[in-house]
């Protein structure tokens, strides 16, 4: 069976902009999804966020086909009431980020990359541990 992941907005990012720092780490990740080593899942606000990011450096059809190709690659987790009361529970100052981590908790996924670990830090559990490309890249490759 294979690993299911959660994706939080700056892996994308990574994937689609080669200057930024976790690029490479990105694409070897998504060439894992794409031959079904691994199941990867997002959010409509990951979809969202990323398409607001990617408006000043891709036109709009440009975007709309990103958006395809992430949608072939990825599954959406859709959102609910129970979601976001769960987030809010667990006092966060980041919302969003507390209602992404339910979203991975509530699909029983194994894990949630991320390249700013310190903003969920409080919130990785063993039930769900954030980890990094890199580091995700590694238990991957150790298996």
């Amino acid at each position: 069976m294979a690993t299911k992941i959660f994706l939080d907005t700056n892996i994308i990012l990574d994937l689609l902009d080669q200057e930024r720092p976790f690029a490479k780490e990105s694409e070897i990740l998504f060439g894992l999804i794409d031959n079904g080593t691994i199941q990867a899942y997002f959010s409509e606000s990951v979809i969202t966020t990323t398409d607001y990011v990617l408006t000043k450096k891709f036109t709009g059809i440009q975007r709309a086909g990103i958006v395809t190709d992430l949608l072939r690659l990825l599954t959406i987790i859709a959102c609910t009431n129970s979601i976001v009361q769960n987030a809010l529970l667990k006092n966060e100052t980041d919302l969003e980020d507390a209602i992404l981590y339910e979203l991975a908790l509530t699909e029983k996924l194994d894990y949630f990359i991320s390249n700013d670990k310190q903003a969920l830090k409080k919130l990785s559990t063993k039930k769900l541990p954030v980890v990094s490309t890199k580091d995700f890249l590694k238990i991957i490759h150790a298996r």
